[in-house]
């Protein structure tokens, strides 16, 4: 029988061995925003029952313009099809509550929390990251705080978002290529001086 007591919590970037630190003022910051809880929901929104359910289990109803991502205390939730979005959370226990909010509706609700990893990209260079792998266009005009894509970076699909005007984004992957992105970052960076940072 397994020792639970024992059990330590890992993330898919652990074998990286990670060094935390760098130049006070690097261009570019990255950060693992780990043990996070991230939920597809699937539902209707023209179902007025679906987003009134949504809205109280959040406290936001899920946004219904494409690209876009809607935020309350306790959730942020991003715009990836006509009737699909993805959920984070630091609520361990949202799963659950989403699901018991939308039963009897047509909705779904899958915990994709371990097949993912979300990873944090942040400076006054991070647009130019950015850029050298994706070929969506980023520029403030076009791309900002409150939006996200589902793109290619560094050859490999991710979502992102950006969270403010630093700017800041955060890329979500599949935890299998969590790591070659991780390291794609920090050499796209190194021009601009990379730092290394913990959540919190």
């Amino acid at each position: 029988m397994a020792d639970l007591e024992n059990i330590t919590a890992r993330t898919a970037l652990d074998p990286l061995d990670i060094v935390i630190g760098g130049p006070s003022d690097a261009g570019v910051t990255l950060t693992e925003i780990p043990y996070q809880t991230r939920l597809v929901l699937r539902g209707l929104p023209s179902d007025k029952k679906f987003t009134a359910a949504i809205k109280k289990a959040l406290g936001v109803e899920p946004p219904a313009k494409p690209g876009t991502v809607a935020r309350s205390k306790t959730a942020r939730v991003l715009w990836t099809s006509p009737n699909e979005w993805m959920v984070y959370s630091d609520d361990t226990g949202l799963a659950a509550t989403l699901t018991k909010a939308v039963a009897g509706l047509h909705a779904a609700v899958t915990d994709v929390t371990e097949h993912y990893t979300l990873i944090r990209l942040s400076g006054r260079h991070a647009r130019d990251v950015m850029i050298k792998g994706c070929a969506i266009d980023l520029h403030p005009r076009e791309f900002g705080p409150g939006q996200c894509a589902q793109s290619h970076l560094g050859r490999i699909t991710v979502l992102f978002d950006q969270i403010d005007e630093t700017p800041t984004y955060d890329i979500l992957v599949r935890a299998s290529f969590a790591e070659y992105l991780w390291m794609y970052l920090e050499d796209a960076g190194l021009e601009f001086g990379v730092r290394i940072e913990v959540l919190g």
